[in-house]
């Protein structure tokens, strides 16, 4: 089996990368695997014996991915591919629908969510998403979305949660014996961006600490809102109870410091920061996008809030604040649900079904 993945993640073509080591297991399943990234600079790097990664030059987007088709193109005059992969749904997923179209291949899409799904995007992934052999996707909620929406069949899809190896808990993890006085702090972990609302976050804070005014919230991550929440802050007066850490290479002391994990995306594909929470035990308020539903349970694994819904987020807080059993109970019910994702081998055996899957199609 030989797969040709057209993939914009840059980070690939860094041999140290966590990226590039997971295309090297990839590689494992096949006779050859590469990939094709958009880059500044052409570069070509060997990863392993049957991997290699080719970062197209370019120097604008637009070049970059037009570079990508000729890469792509070239390799597939070069020799004989089973299966275009592509870890997007919009510009670059049109390439690959043309590409496997021309070399009569089969096709595979990657998708992980439905962000910047508007405007000239939103008409491409109608067009190419029920045109692809198979899919891969990070969670039941997207595949309903896929068979509803784009009326793609069931048996084209294959659900594969996004592995992390943080995914299994401390073994025997007790709650921290805490002062009385000691703060409650609730974590947040991601990029600073719209869709993410963590202006909902501090919102219900400013209500919060009005009757609790020890409880701080940590936002451990960075991006274009920072200042415009750092502001808001401020003005709701509760600066003093918001820190903001910026990006952390390693969030795993934030986690242990946390009494609680907040989430509240007004959309989501899975949610890996879900999954980091868990694996420390922390119990977890989030909206209802991505693993809510599958993973945490709307109390049964965490608490599960409606969409930008800010007097629900605060009733929820709330509970944490004042239920230490409701957050033992929380906490150990997300901890049994992760035990049930697929494993490392697992993950990569459906990884393999799809490209089958994807194979099948054209054969």
């Amino acid at each position: 089996m030989r797969i040709l993945n057209l993939s914009l993640d840059k980070t690939v073509l860094d041999k140290n990368s966590k990226v590039s080591q997971r295309i090297v297991e990839y590689g494992n399943l096949t006779d050859s695997y590469i990939a094709v990234v958009p880059d500044k600079d052409y570069k070509e790097v060997r990863l392993s014996e049957n991997v290699f990664v080719y970062g197209s030059s370019g120097g604008n987007k637009i070049f970059q991915l037009i570079n990508v088709y000729r890469t792509a193109k070239k390799l597939l005059k070069q020799g004989k591919f089973d299966v275009v992969t592509v870890q997007d749904q919009y510009y670059l997923a049109l390439i690959g629908w043309f590409l496997a179209k021309k070399f009569k291949t089969g096709l595979e899409l990657q998708i992980h969510g439905f962000e910047k799904y508007s405007g000239l995007r939103k008409i491409i992934a109608r067009f190419v998403i029920p045109r692809a052999s198979a899919i891969r996707c990070v969670s039941q909620r997207l595949k309903k979305q896929l068979m509803s929406e784009f009326g793609v069949k069931e048996e084209k899809i294959t659900v594969v949660p996004i592995y992390a190896k943080t995914q299994f808990p401390i073994s025997n993890f007790q709650f921290p014996n805490k002062d009385k006085n000691a703060k409650f702090i609730f974590l947040t972990v991601g990029r600073l961006v719209s869709v993410k609302n963590i202006s909902l976050q501090i919102k219900a804070m400013a209500e919060v600490v009005k009757k609790y005014p020890n409880v701080e919230l940590l936002i451990v991550g960075d991006g274009a809102e920072r200042k415009k929440l750092e502001k808001e802050a401020l003005k709701l007066g509760v600066k003093n109870n918001v820190k903001f850490l910026g990006w952390q290479n390693n969030p795993s002391e934030f986690y242990s410091q946390a009494d609680a994990f907040l989430l509240t995306s007004n959309y989501e594909g899975w949610g890996m920061v879900v999954i980091e929470a868990v694996s420390h035990s922390l119990p977890v308020i989030m909206t209802d996008v991505g693993c809510a539903g599958e993973l945490i349970e709307n109390e049964k694994s965490g608490l599960v809030v409606p969409i930008n819904n800010q007097i629900k987020l605060e009733e929820a807080m709330i509970r944490f604040i004042n239920d230490e059993n409701l957050r033992k109970k929380m906490a150990d019910g997300a901890f049994s649900a992760i035990k049930n994702l697929p494993s490392k081998e697992e993950t990569l055996a459906l990884y393999k079904q799809s490209w089958e899957k994807a194979i099948n199609k054209t054969s």
